[in-house]
């Protein structure tokens, strides 16, 4: 019985996981990670097998995903079926049951294995990639060492990189939208779902990661929320061009750009240049169309030195600047993305010694992108002080600007031609390419947006008037606490006519209430006969040995019915009901509060005397008077809530006597005198 239990689907099911009532074709099931998506499907398989459904295709962003995933995963479809009807998997790519029920694996990326056989069902998964270099290689790699996907894509650095997810999603939006390759009935474009569109909060998620444990896995990871919004060069460029009144024809280069600044009029192509910069691309122009193209990318033309045309200067001339001149450093400022847009810096650097660059970009980048950007801009710059310059005949037309060209025996080759001017001959300078030796230094940066939004709290505020210490006796003091929950931070209390801050409470108080009757005890000896319960809000206490009762541990403060405060140690804590605790081995009257000792009804403040409430001394012209205190709740409070405190003279009077002594001296009067 018990294991045909185990085995019982729709008993361990949640609604979500189960399959909508009626006779549905096409059902979709969307979930976060963990929420039970692998199990509701492979039950789902398992539920037409026994209707003998046949054949069925299980379709997966690879082979590998679908068949350690979806057959062979802890929550597969091998795993459950119960003995006598688990199936039966053939090699890769098909599954059969005892009842003869076959199944099918697939991949996504091969649709045409999709055309000749009619399926009668298809359990699929979405679409998605890790925005992680070369994460297209395994789209199923997560990333993160707990998951059983977990590791890097084949050849991968395991660098963020947003761009290869959104050319992955690219790819496939255009495949599946070509009628050509996706003929009607074959996959249906609305229900392309990507993986994966996170509810939680951006940028709160991935910032708080002491809300959300998955918070570091998100730079690497398959989320969308956060990058959407982000644009690649091809994309930013095109915006560009379109704002000034042309087309541009770009290709998609890293890193991705959350925003840019154009600071004042100008060309379309003094707003395009630093983006084309920092993705290592140029501008050029064919045939009257703007293109942007990766620099050094094409094919190189060979110029053999007897086709140079002779001028009435060299024939070849190389002019390359001081080595020590060359830039072996660069700071990038940019506005950093991941933290809350403030500006900030990466360095890259070059093998050996040079000066140092310090550029600015008005670009939004993460913390991956502007690495890359700064490597780009100093390899570009390291090349741009080696030049070539050379005559050709008329006739080499062919050659335009962008073009690569390269001469025998020459170091350090091809060359880009960057300038051409036709006359009698063809003036041609061109740049070295860049070696790309730059590497980026620096450490991940902590996150910005961590800060949970402060909802609008009110803090009670408790204030409890005391007799003094005996290291200020001239004094009493001022036991001044909040509470609320949420915490909003700290909690300030300054003087209502002044402004000066009082205190700053960093912690709540635990405070609570009476739940039941305290009648007046006995001074100065264990109270041993009477119990006290109360209920707080928050916090927990324990029991003590008396000795460190006597110590100054275990020490609350309880109003009494007469307004006044008295401090009881407890050596006896027990939880009776959620926080709610009867005290007990009581000693009362402590810390000077003999002549608060009094009856205590139901209902009375309670302050747990652990160090979070402040203490604020009572000078002696303020006994009696009325003093307007304003209470803030965390920084961004600038109100606050005001408060009046009156502290009376009970607490500030002085000790009651003990061990009297009368006297009767020869003159027959009496002297009395006390301790």
């Amino acid at each position: 019985m018990a294991y045909r239990m185990l085995y019982c689907w729709p008993r361990w099911a949640r609604r979500e996981q189960r399959p909508p009532v009626g006779d549905w074709t096409t059902w979709l099931l969307m979930g976060g990670r963990g929420s039970g998506k692998t199990r509701a499907g492979a039950e789902w398989v398992r539920r037409l097998a026994r209707k003998r459904i046949s054949p069925i295709a299980l379709v997966g962003e690879t082979m590998s995903e679908a068949v350690e995933i979806m057959v062979r995963g802890e929550s597969g479809i091998l795993a459950v079926h119960p003995d006598e009807e688990r199936p039966t998997l053939h090699g890769k790519s098909r599954l059969s049951w005892p009842n003869g029920v076959e199944a099918t694996i697939l991949t996504a990326s091969d649709p045409e294995r999709f055309r000749g056989p009619q399926f009668a069902a298809a359990w699929c998964d979405e679409i998605g990639c890790g925005a992680v270099d070369k994460g297209a290689n395994q789209p199923n790699i997560f990333g993160d060492a707990k998951s059983a996907e977990g590791g890097r894509p084949y050849f991968s650095s395991g660098l963020p990189d947003g761009l290869i997810q959104r050319q992955f999603l690219r790819a496939h939006h255009r495949h599946w939208h070509d009628p050509a390759k996706n003929p009607p009935g074959m996959v249906d474009v609305d229900r392309l779902y990507c993986w994966t569109w996170d509810a939680r909060p951006y940028p709160s998620f991935p910032a708080l990661e002491a809300v959300w444990a998955d918070g570091p896995n998100h730079g690497n990871g398959h989320w969308l929320t956060g990058r959407l919004g982000a644009l690649a060069s091809d994309e930013l460029a095109g915006a560009i061009a379109e704002d000034h009144g042309c087309a541009l024809d770009a290709v998609p280069a890293a890193p991705l750009v959350g925003g840019m600044v154009i600071n004042g009029p100008g060309t379309a192509r003094q707003a395009i240049e630093p983006v084309l910069e920092i993705s290592g691309q140029v501008l050029l122009a064919r045939d009257g169309v703007l293109l942007a193209r990766a620099q050094g990318a094409g094919p190189t033309t060979m110029l053999a030195p007897e086709t140079l045309a002779a001028t009435d200067g060299p024939v070849l001339a190389r002019r390359r600047g001081d080595a020590a001149e060359r830039p072996g450093r660069l700071s990038l400022a940019h506005f950093d993305r991941e933290r809350d847009y403030l500006m900030a810096n990466v360095t890259a650097l070059r093998p050996g010694t040079g000066n140092l660059l310090a550029e600015t970009l008005p670009m939004v980048l993460d913390g991956a992108g502007a690495r890359r950007a700064a490597e780009r801009l100093l390899d570009r710059r390291a090349a741009a002080g080696d030049r070539l310059e050379l005559a050709l005949p008329p006739d080499r037309i062919a050659l335009e600007p962008g073009d690569r060209i390269d001469l025998p025996g020459l170091a350090e080759g091809p060359f880009e031609i960057t300038d051409i001017r036709d006359g009698a001959v063809r003036r041609i300078t061109a740049s070295a390419l860049p070696r790309r030796d730059a590497v980026a230094a620096g450490l991940e940066r902590p996150r910005g947006g961590a800060a949970m939004p402060a909802p609008q709290v009110a803090p009670v505020v408790v204030a409890a008037h005391l007799p003094p210490l005996p290291d200020d006796p001239a004094r009493s003091r001022l036991l001044i606490g909040a509470f609320a929950r949420p915490w909003p931070g700290a909690v300030r209390i300054a003087d209502d006519s002044t402004g000066a801050v009082l205190a700053e409470l960093t912690r709540p108080l635990v405070m609570g209430e009476t739940l039941g009757p305290l009648a007046a005890g006995p001074r100065a000896v264990w109270h041993r006969g009477q119990a006290l319960e109360i209920a707080l809000g928050s916090g927990h206490l324990a029991d003590l040995d008396e000795g460190e009762v006597l110590a100054g541990n275990n020490r609350i403060a309880v109003e009494t019915d007469s307004g006044a405060w008295e401090v009881i140690g407890f050596a006896r804590a027990e939880l009776v009901a959620p926080r709610r605790y009867r005290l007990s081995l009581l000693l009362r009257g402590l810390d000077g509060t003999e002549a608060a000792i009094g009856p205590v009804s139901a209902g009375r403040r309670v302050m747990v005397l652990d160090g979070r409430a402040a203490t604020l001394p009572v000078e002696a012209h303020r006994i009696g008077e009325s003093r307007s205190l304003r209470c803030f709740a965390g920084a961004g409070d600038a109100t606050g809530r005001a408060f009046v405190v009156s502290p009376d003279a009970g607490p500030a009077l002085p000790l009651a006597p003990v061990h009297p002594r009368a006297v009767r001296r020869e003159d027959g009067a009496i002297a009395l005198s006390w301790t």
